[in-house]
């Protein structure tokens, strides 16, 4: 599998590019070559498809309680489960496409 770091860097900065535009930031991948995104309030499908067209393929999301992060607020989502607003990370992976 092609790891996100061997990505030309051109193709690393139009990655980023997208995340900004999108207002999401990149997170800790643990270092198996895929990439974490924090995903902003109301942009992951957006983001799955911008990704996508920059060679990306969703693999995994996950939401994960802040504890004492303190992300600004577009970063924020709200836990369905235990009914509070605006306590979780949410966090998406993307691998290289074959």
């Amino acid at each position: 599998m092609k790891s996100f770091y061997d990505l030309s860097e051109n193709q690393r900065f139009m990655i980023y590019g997208a995340l900004e535009a999108l207002n999401c930031e990149t997170g800790n991948s643990g270092g198996n070559g895929r990439l974490c995104v924090a995903v902003a309030k109301g942009k992951f499908a957006e983001l799955i498809n911008a990704l996508g067209k920059l060679g990306l393929t969703f693999d995994e999301s996950y939401f994960f309680p802040l504890g004492s992060d303190k992300p600004p607020m577009h970063l924020r989502h709200d836990s369905e489960k235990y009914g509070v607003q605006a306590c979780n990370w949410f966090f998406a992976i993307f691998s290289v496409k074959n």
